[in-house]
């Protein structure tokens, strides 16, 4: 962890000294909101789309978020932190709101180049559109599997992954399930549009499990990860090549986020007035 400080509606404190009510429904029942950016160079460049689907699952939950000024939030903790690079967490309960800080865990790069597997489980999350605090069932499924799960549903329907949103390039197009059956990912979004940039017809669909071998590619987004390319599901291995659009898509989605040379961050939205 990388938290010398964090912020609790309304001020930077040592962790330590961090207190939420006891009674919370987001401590007794898990009713609370989030939000995981990734920070570049000090600032989180994807911060207006994170804010506005946090404020969307405030609504949802009935959470009281109120107007905060989160991009200069985000950079003041990553400078008191000393992390130029790295992630940014806001959780809001019914009483408080909290923004702490970590570096990127190990193997990322190493995932981004070689790809990941993913086991397979059939499993839908429960008000998938909305990003909670309740996540026992994910957390219980990839302790059984020992990393990501690739969720699937009725019918053999792949869904989303247990942290990221999946895509499967058939001969059809570029297929990924809708929403609401599964979040509504900032990356997912952002990457749809790429790929239509790019000519890549987009299927808002669920790829199927009984079509598996026919992929052409396979690979999962988040805004903290980029795009990562699947290298097997379950038995089934797919080959991982630098010319594939799995890493055209990654190229565009880290100039998008400012991490590639010669790009920078979009600049952090200006101060509320009033």
């Amino acid at each position: 962890m990388t938290n010398r400080c964090v912020w609790l509606s309304g001020r930077f404190m040592d962790p330590e000294r961090a207190r939420v009510p006891a009674t919370s429904l987001a401590v007794t029942h898990g009713v609370g909101a989030f939000e995981t950016m990734r920070i570049v160079r000090g600032h989180a460049p994807l911060i207006a789309l994170h804010a506005a689907r946090l404020a969307t699952t405030c609504r949802a939950l009935d959470l009281p978020l109120g107007p905060r000024d989160w991009g200069s939030i985000v950079a003041e903790l990553a400078r008191r932190n000393g992390l130029a690079n790295g992630v940014v967490r806001l959780t809001v309960g019914p009483e408080f709101a909290l923004a702490t800080t970590r570096r990127h865990r190990r193997g990322l790069a190493t995932e981004r180049r070689e790809g990941v597997g993913l086991q397979t489980l059939k499993l839908q999350r429960g008000a998938a559109g909305i990003k909670s605090t309740s996540w026992l069932p994910l957390v219980l499924a990839e302790r059984t599997a020992g990393d990501e799960v690739l969720l699937t549903g009725e019918r053999g329907a792949l869904l989303e992954a247990t942290r990221s949103n999946f895509f499967a390039l058939t001969s059809r197009g570029l297929e990924t399930a809708p929403t609401p059956l599964v979040l509504p990912g900032i990356g997912r979004g952002l990457v749809v549009e790429l790929a239509r940039g790019l000519g890549i017809k987009v299927i808002v669909r669920a790829p199927q499990r009984r079509a598996i071998r026919e992929f052409r590619e396979a690979f999962i987004t988040n805004a903290v990860a980029g795009v990562r390319p699947v290298h097997s599901i379950d038995a089934t291995r797919f080959a991982v090549r630098r010319d594939s659009l799995c890493f055209e898509l990654q190229r565009q989605l880290d100039a998008r986020m400012g991490l590639r040379r010669g790009s920078s961050p979009p600049a952090p939205a200006p101060k509320r007035r009033g």
